[in-house]
């Protein structure tokens, strides 16, 4: 799109700029000019002068440069929507990219921390890989659909979810590697990710994890039909028999002594399924998610 813009929340810009400042070589000449517009009498006027001129800094000192470099690598951006909005994250878990659908056209929502457009490197990292998230959002032969549309429920769609979360952050970054543009020690990284998601798999796992890593043609339906059955998509010769209490899931990695879990932990599973006992068992994946709960809870 020839209208396509960056728009950047001045609040954000602002926090960036007073962050890269101190100690710099032209921090005097900033202090001194920034000092100057206090004496501006009108409130707006004087509002919109701080936000100009924070904004020029903000392009001065490239703060700008790795999300225009990000968005340059991937023209399908530009292209099929109007807008990208950067705004502020409260947290380093909240930043990243999403696509928003309206009414007026498809727009890019980013969320970052101030401190975060500090370091450009990290940064650019974490654009690439958000940024080809939303390329494949908007590239047709991906097919991508905002919901799963798995019968699972509960503790069995959630796994749903993970996997292909897994999947999908496998085959970014095999693709940003084969581009020359992944930060080092990501394959390490997507495949411990891929191991706890997919024990199932065994000794093959990275024979199947390079599928994804390695090799490029993957689609929305091939991710959704392997987080739901891996056994079956990946074409197992040993399928097992036995499959988790809670997930129903096949696999053959189960928590070893059940008997011994935690009884707060026992509690959660059972508000969740009424009927379970120890006794039945459940996958080590299952068991690390309430896990992971529990841990959550307590540090509420």
């Amino acid at each position: 799109m020839s209208d396509f813009r960056v728009d950047y929340d001045a609040c954000l810009v602002e926090e960036a700029v007073l962050r890269a400042l101190p100690g710099h070589p032209e921090e005097g000449e900033f202090r001194q000019v920034r000092d100057q517009l206090y004496e501006l009498g009108d409130p707006d006027e004087r509002d919109q002068a701080f936000r100009t001129f924070h904004g020029q800094w903000f392009q001065r000192l490239g703060l700008c440069q790795p999300l225009a470099d990000a968005l340059g690598e991937r023209p399908i951006l530009r292209q099929q929507t109007r807008r990208c909005a950067v705004v502020r994250a409260r947290s380093k878990k909240e930043e990243g990219a999403e696509l928003f659908v309206s009414s007026e056209g498809r727009s890019i929502g980013v969320q970052l921390r101030p401190e975060s457009l500090l370091d450009s490197g990290q940064l650019l990292g974490l654009l690439r890989h958000e940024f080809l998230h939303v390329a494949d959002m908007l590239d047709p032969d991906f097919g991508y659909e905002p919901e799963l549309h798995v019968p699972e429920e509960g503790m069995a769609r959630r796994l749903v979810q993970d996997r292909y979360r897994v999947l999908w952050d496998a085959l970014i970054d095999g693709r940003l590697t084969r581009e020359g543009r992944a930060p080092a020690g990501v394959r390490v990284r997507r495949f411990q990710d891929f191991a706890r998601a997919f024990p199932m798999l065994g000794p093959d796992l990275e024979r199947y994890f390079a599928r994804y890593f390695d090799q490029s043609g993957h689609c929305h339906a091939d991710l959704v039909s392997c987080a739901r059955d891996p056994v079956q998509a990946l074409g197992l010769k040993e399928v097992t028999d036995r499959r988790c209490s809670l997930c129903n899931f096949p696999s053959c990695d189960f928590e070893p002594r059940p008997e011994d879990l935690p009884a707060s932990l026992v509690a959660r599973v059972m508000a969740h399924f009424p009927t379970w006992h120890p006794s039945q068992g459940l996958c080590r994946q299952c068991a690390d998610l309430y896990r992971g709960r529990a841990l959550l809870a307590e540090r509420a």
